[in-house]
C-alpha cells in the first residue's frame, strides 16, 4: 500500500526512483506504469485507508476479467453456453479469486488483456489498440500482446504502433502535472529498465515460466498462528484449472488460441529477473477458453465442472486465511513444493 499512499499524497516523488518516502516504513512504487495504482489510490481517497480501500478495485476487475473470458469466448465461438463455461471455469480457478482480493496489479492487465485479444478477433482493431493501451499503461509485461497481433492481424498492426504508446504516456499525466519533466520520465524509465535487467535478488517462492503450468509453486502472502490452527494466503491455482488446461492444450486445434496462450507467458522464460505464479494470470485466462472449448461438448463436463468445484472449494480457506487445523494443513499440500 505505499505506493497508494504516496499518489494518494499527490507528490511528484511517487514518480522519482530516487526519492525517500516521507514515512518510516514505506516506500514508493515507480517500477511499474502507474493507471492501476492510480485506481487504488482513488478508491483510498474514497473509502479511505483500510482494507476494503485498498482492495475494492481488484474486486471489481476481478469480476470483470470473468467478463473478459466470457466476451472472448463468445467472440471466437458464437456460442453463449461454451462462452458461460469458459467464465464459470475462470471464475472458479483460485488463482484468479485470489488475485481479485489483493492489491496488484496482476488483475487489471489481465482484464485489459482480456478486451484487448476479443476486440482484436473481432476485427475492432480501434478499440483493441485502446485496451492494450490501458494494458500497458498497467504493466508492461502487456507488451506481449504485439506478436499477437502482428502474427494474426500484420496488414492492421499501424493501429498497435500509435495508440497504445499515446495511451500509456498519458498515463503519466499527473508526474507533468504535479511538474515532472520528460526528460524525468526518461530517466525514470531507464532506471526501470536497470531493474528489470539487472536485478539479482531471490526469494523463497520464486518461479520460472515453464514451472507455471505444472502449478509448481504458487506464493505465500499471508500467515496468522493460532493455538492449535494456522490461517494462510497462498496464491494457490486450482489444480483441476491447470492440469486439465495441459490436458486440453494436445488436442487444441486452434492455433490463434494457442499462440495467444504461449505468447502471453513463454516470453518470461528468458527473463533474467525472479518471477512469481502470478506472472501467469493473463495466459490462464486464455487458457479457460482452450479448456472450455475441448470439453464443452464432451460427455465428461458435468465430472470436469465438479471437479472444478472441489477444487475451488477445497482450496478455498488456503486462499482466504480460513484458518485450518494445523495438524490436518498436510491435506492441503498435494505437493511439497506448495509449502
Amino acid at each position: 500500500m505505499p505506493a497508494i499512499r504516496a499518489i494518494s499524497q499527490n507528490s511528484s516523488d511517487a514518480y522519482n526512483p530516487f526519492a525517500k518516502a516521507p514515512e518510516p516504513n514505506t516506500a514508493y512504487d515507480w517500477l511499474h506504469p502507474p493507471l492501476a495504482k492510480l485506481f487504488q489510490a482513488g478508491s483510498v481517497k474514497v473509502f479511505g485507508d483500510n482494507s476494503f480501500g485498498w482492495r475494492f478495485p481488484s474486486a471489481i476487475f476481478g469480476t470483470l476479467s470473468i467478463a473478459g473470458v466470457y466476451y472472448l469466448a463468445w467472440v471466437l465461438f458464437k456460442s453463449q453456453c461454451l462462452s458461460l463455461t469458459a467464465a464459470l471455469i475462470f471464475s472458479l480457478d483460485n488463482l484468479q479469486f485470489t488475485m481479485s482480493r489483493i492489491a496488484m496489479n496482476d488483475i487489471f492487465v489481465t482484464t485489459w488483456i482480456l478486451f484487448a485479444l476479443a476486440f482484436f478477433f473481432k476485427k475492432n482493431y480501434f478499440l483493441s489498440a485502446i485496451f492494450t493501451g490501458l494494458a500497458l499503461a498497467t504493466k508492461h509485461s502487456a507488451v506481449f500482446l504485439y506478436p499477437i497481433f502482428f502474427l494474426f492481424g500484420w496488414r492492421y498492426f499501424y493501429y498497435y504502433l500509435f495508440i497504445p504508446p499515446l495511451i500509456y504516456l498519458f498515463s503519466y499525466l499527473q508526474m507533468f502535472l504535479l511538474g515532472g519533466s520528460f526528460q524525468g520520465f526518461i530517466n525514470l524509465h531507464q532506471q526501470i529498465y536497470w531493474y528489470q535487467t539487472s536485478l539479482k535478488a531471490t526469494h523463497d517462492y520464486q518461479s520460472t515460466a515453464w514451472q507455471w503450468p505444472l502449478l509448481i509453486r504458487p506464493v505465500w502472502f499471508y500467515v496468522q498462528y493460532y493455538k492449535d490452527s494456522v490461517a494462510n494466503i497462498y496464491n494457490l491455482g486450482n489444480p483441476a484449472v491447470f492440469w486439465g488446461g495441459l490436458v486440453a492444450l494436445v488436442f487444441n486445434r486452434q492455433l490463434f488460441l494457442l499462440a495467444s496462450y504461449l505468447l502471453l507467458f513463454s516470453p518470461l522464460i528468458f527473463s533474467p529477473r525472479i518471477l512469481f505464479l502470478h506472472h501467469y494470470l493473463p495466459a490462464l485466462a486464455v487458457l479457460a477458453v482452450i479448456l472450455s472449448r475441448q470439453i464443452y461438448q464432451s460427455k465428461y463436463l458435468p465430472y470436469f465442472l465438479i471437479l472444478v468445484c472441489f477444487c475451488f472449494i477445497w482450496f478455498f480457506p488456503l486462499n482466504t486465511a480460513l484458518a485450518i487445523k494445523t495438524a490436518w494443513l498436510k491435506y492441503w499440500f498435494w505437493l511439497p513444493s506448495w509449502k
